[in-house]
């Protein structure tokens, strides 16, 4: 079987949602509403469709998504525009076969093409630190959440950054 990962599409819109659901149906971590984040987020100003990526079998089933969103991070010198990785999915049955990682890849890339520098995901320190992730908290990024700060993660897109970003992440009114 083959796997390859496209832009959403208005045909995968509603596959997507079902396979974000089901994905995290069983993750005691969830709240089960990452469904309803993605929409939310696609129905707000901000949103980039480029920044959004699937992964499909050779039938076109839905088996995996990635999505980046615009996040600020502030200090009391500056407003640095970042990106949010959230929420990355893949259906149990292909787990463990690359693609949550191609996903990643492909939305970075994505990303980058777009001139965006950074990168802050909410996740399994142990999975998103195989991907270049570091705890944030590293580069004084704080988190308005509280969780433990390895789970809080960073990556910069750019190796040559003259200055990084660093503050408080503020996320959109999608998240609340």
């Amino acid at each position: 079987m083959q796997i390859y990962l496209s832009t959403l599409t208005e045909n995968d819109y509603d596959t997507s949602l079902d396979e974000i659901k089901t994905a995290f149906r069983n993750v005691a971590a969830s709240n089960h509403d990452e469904q309803d984040l993605v929409l939310k987020i696609r129905e707000s100003a901000e949103y980039n469709y480029e920044l959004e990526v699937v992964a499909k079998t050779d039938d076109g089933d839905v088996i995996g998504h990635a999505m980046l969103s615009e996040i600020k991070i502030i200090n009391d010198e500056t407003r640095y525009t970042a990106l949010a990785l959230a929420p990355l999915t893949v259906l149990p049955e292909y787990q463990n076969k690359g693609i949550g990682k191609a996903l990643v890849q492909a939305v970075e890339e994505r990303a980058k093409a777009q001139e965006y520098t950074t990168i802050i995901v909410l996740g399994d320190p142990n999975y998103y630190g195989k991907l270049g992730y570091e705890e944030a908290s590293k580069y004084d990024i704080a988190s308005p959440f509280g969780v433990p700060s390895e789970h809080f993660m960073v990556k910069f897109l750019w190796d040559q950054l003259v200055e990084r970003p660093n503050g408080d992440v503020v996320y959109p009114e999608s998240f609340n």
